[in-house]
């Protein structure tokens, strides 16, 4: 290292792989089929089949399922392309991916016979199933049931069917609200018939088959990893910092028999999930061999909750760092400040990073805009996740579609915003450059005031456009302006 703060790592001299990274679906197919198309290493051959060019990386960054009647086409599609390209694919897990495993012991005629407990991780405000029947039961006006009543017994057997307790599960606990009926009219695509020729015993079916021996959500978490380290970037779903550890009692239940302990680890005002391995007490300081450690313990966890009876508690403690509870995740950190503003990577874990040769990280997760936002420093981070585009549309994404394709030291977002506006932009991590197409402007700003998001394409001007983004928050503003315009704006 020299005795330097902060040394980049030199790989120029290697062959670099070009890596396709598409991330957070979230069961939305229309969604995952435009950044494909838009991508230049994926493509779908005239039968439909995904597809990868010659000398291609594809990165899948998680969160394949839940909130559009998609999912089962895109796992479908994810395990295909995996299976057919194993050294050329990656799939890192999701928490919405990896709750599915719940589906094995949640659903079975023990699990139904009680009341159930409110999951761990879920919120503190979670309707508890009791509730949630009874709320069926008014809207179907029952005549046992009144308001603010206890349920009686007997209406809560009668309504206790696999298919509320799974719509309770979807709904309450795993941030699915809808996903039931979504599921029955996929079902019902799938068949070419109408949603109404579905039944709720075949919806229930498909669910807890995904995860049972063939089926595609086990599959697709058999082939899973957390982290994927490609050249001098790091792949996770949801990132390495986090403000929300040690406050996640505050708003979700976390108690539990058995949990993970360790110590916590800060660096300024947040807490580090870099280096944790779960049940390991010392933290790993190199990235590699975290990386690797990481991705056995998933595959442990996997292991143990697809076993008949789920080994214990390595099967709960796999729910656990999916979930919004108390130790450091890469599945649920998010690279935001108090006010939900980008944060750039703190200083001691861009070091590690940076001493272990990786000095950007793309992430998913973490809802950011309408297109991806670029985080500067030592450390670049690319925060890729964008379903909440345009919450005007009932999709909450609208016409917005990006797709992030890296190559080294050289990153790439095309797309289009949700107003259909194209959108292309060049950066680069490290200290090299500057570089002929590198925008340089991109990141630059102030995440507490106006920064800049996205640079747009095809304009008929003659001076290039940017796209400024300022949050606060959930609100998020926008304003396009001119490339002097934009240097004004921000100080340059």
């Amino acid at each position: 290292m020299g005795g330097c703060l902060l040394c980049w790592p030199d790989k120029s001299t290697l062959p670099m792989k070009k890596v396709v990274f598409l991330t957070d679906p979230e069961g939305n197919l229309g969604y995952f089929e435009q950044c494909i198309n838009q991508s230049n290493g994926a493509y779908y051959d005239p039968s439909g089949e995904l597809k990868l060019r010659p000398e291609w990386t594809f990165v899948f960054g998680g969160d394949l399922c839940d909130k559009a009647p998609g999912s089962l086409r895109i796992a479908k599609q994810l395990v295909s392309v995996k299976k057919r390209y194993p050294d050329r694919v990656y799939l890192i897990v999701g928490n919405r991916d990896l709750n599915k495993l719940r589906f094995l012991t949640e659903l079975t005629d023990e699990a139904l016979a009680v009341e159930p407990p409110i999951p761990y991780g879920s919120p503190k405000s979670c309707t508890t199933y009791s509730a949630f029947l009874a709320k069926l039961a008014l809207e179907a006006k029952h005549k046992s049931v009144s308001e603010g009543a206890a349920l009686p017994a007997e209406v809560w057997s009668e309504l206790n069917s696999r298919a509320n307790r799974l719509r309770w599960i979807l709904d309450c606990t795993m941030g699915s609200q809808g996903d039931f009926e979504r599921r029955r009219s996929e079902l019902a695509a799938l068949a070419r018939n109408e949603p109404s020729a579905i039944s709720d015993e075949e919806v229930v079916k498909s669910y807890v088959e995904s995860v049972r021996d063939g089926g595609v959500m086990r599959d697709f978490l058999s082939l899973g990893v957390l982290a994927v380290g490609i050249d001098s970037t790091l792949y996770v779903h949801g990132g390495l910092i986090s403000m929300a550890y040690s406050k996640a009692g505050d708003k979700f239940n976390i108690a539990a028999t058995d949990t993970y302990t360790g110590d916590v680890v800060n660096d300024g005002a947040f807490e580090v999930a870099l280096g944790c391995v779960p049940g390991q007490a010392a933290r790993e300081t190199d990235v590699n061999a975290w990386i690797d450690k990481l991705n056995a313990w998933l595959q442990a966890v996997v292991n143990a909750s697809i076993a008949s009876p789920p080994k214990q508690p390595l099967a709960a403690f796999g729910q656990q760092y999916c979930a919004y509870g108390t130790w450091p995740s890469v599945i649920t950190s998010r690279h935001l400040n108090e006010k939900s503003q980008p944060a750039p990577m703190p200083v001691g874990v861009s070091q590690q990073l940076l001493k272990s040769g990786y000095s950007r990280l793309v992430i998913g997760h973490t809802p950011h805009g309408n297109c991806p936002t670029v985080v500067p420093g030592p450390v670049q981070v690319i925060m890729a996740d964008t379903s909440y585009s345009d919450m005007k549309t009932p999709d909450n994404r609208g016409e917005a579609a990006s797709i992030v394709e890296v190559e080294g030291a050289r990153a790439c977002v095309t797309g289009r915003l949700e107003d259909k506006r194209p959108i292309a932009y060049t950066v680069y991590s490290g200290q090299s450059g500057p570089h002929p197409d590198e925008d340089t402007l991109i990141g630059r700003g102030d995440f507490a005031n106006w920064f800049v998001k996205a640079k747009i394409a095809g304009t008929q001007s003659a001076e290039p456009q940017y796209m400024l983004c300022h949050v606060e928050g959930f609100k998020y503003e926008y304003k396009t302006l001119s490339e002097v315009e934009t240097k004004k704006e921000i100080g340059v």
